[in-house]
């Protein structure tokens, strides 16, 4: 009798095999395709404030701190943040940038996320100090 490669237990376990990783290949698109995007914004985009002290944006994940930036700059362009943006080191989630006393005007946000993946988001937002 002649025994053949695809083999009724043969078949099985490629099936299954093809099964499983037809599963992770599609539980890993969503986190291929994971971006940090923000949440919750302070001061909040298009807000009239008194002059915040620091401007924080919370993610929806983790942030890699080296690769991930926050600048306000007025209205003419120039920075106006001297300090570096720090990255919360508890959740990952939460940039934040100290700010000086701010003169009335209207400010931009620009901010960079890396999420832990490598994956990188940009934009940027403007306020304004009453």
């Amino acid at each position: 009798m002649h025994k053949s490669f695809f083999h009724g237990s043969a078949i099985h376990s490629f099936l299954r095999l093809s099964a499983i990783a037809g599963v992770l290949s599609l539980s890993s698109i969503g986190q291929a395709w994971a971006h940090a995007r923000p949440e919750t914004q302070a001061p909040l985009a298009g807000a009239v404030v008194s002059a915040p002290q620091e401007v924080s944006i919370t993610y929806n994940e983790g942030l890699e701190p080296a690769f991930s930036s926050l600048v306000v700059s007025n209205a003419q362009g120039k920075q106006v943040n001297s300090a570096k943006a720090e990255v919360d080191t508890t959740t990952q989630k939460t940039m934040r940038v100290a700010l000086p006393s701010l003169p009335s005007g209207v400010y931009q946000v620009k901010w960079v996320a890396v999420a832990g993946d490598g994956h990188r988001t940009q934009g940027n937002y403007k306020f304004t100090v009453k």
